[in-house]
């Protein structure tokens, strides 16, 4: 799925993890449906409790969580999440997965 909107929302209750977003320009939401209009959904599943909700936005949706919770991250894979990963690899390739969106691009295979 993929949106054509620019914005950037996300579902990321932990404050020391939003912290990394300061000056990024992402609205932070507590349900899926504040991240309808979205290009690009980014989510905690650690936190989440509507993972199947976020996954059917029509933006692209990203889910991460711990590495360790592996029966979380297949799930939100099956659920449909665009991209799935662990939350250091999720950390790690921040930059570059908001720069391919602001660039226009929705493949971050």
């Amino acid at each position: 799925m993929s949106g054509a909107s620019s914005e950037i929302a996300a579902h990321i209750p932990n404050l020391m993890d939003r912290s990394r977003f300061v000056g990024e320009g992402i609205r932070f939401v507590g349900a899926a449906r504040e991240a309808a209009a979205a290009g690009l959904v980014i989510v905690d599943l650690d936190r989440c409790h509507e993972t199947e909700a976020f996954a059917a936005l029509d933006g692209h949706t990203i889910g991460f969580g711990a590495h360790v919770d592996t029966q979380r991250l297949e799930a939100a894979e099956f659920a449909g999440f665009d991209d799935v990963m662990a939350r250091s690899a999720f950390f790690r390739r921040l930059p570059d997965l908001l720069a391919e969106h602001r660039a226009g691009g929705n493949e971050t295979g």
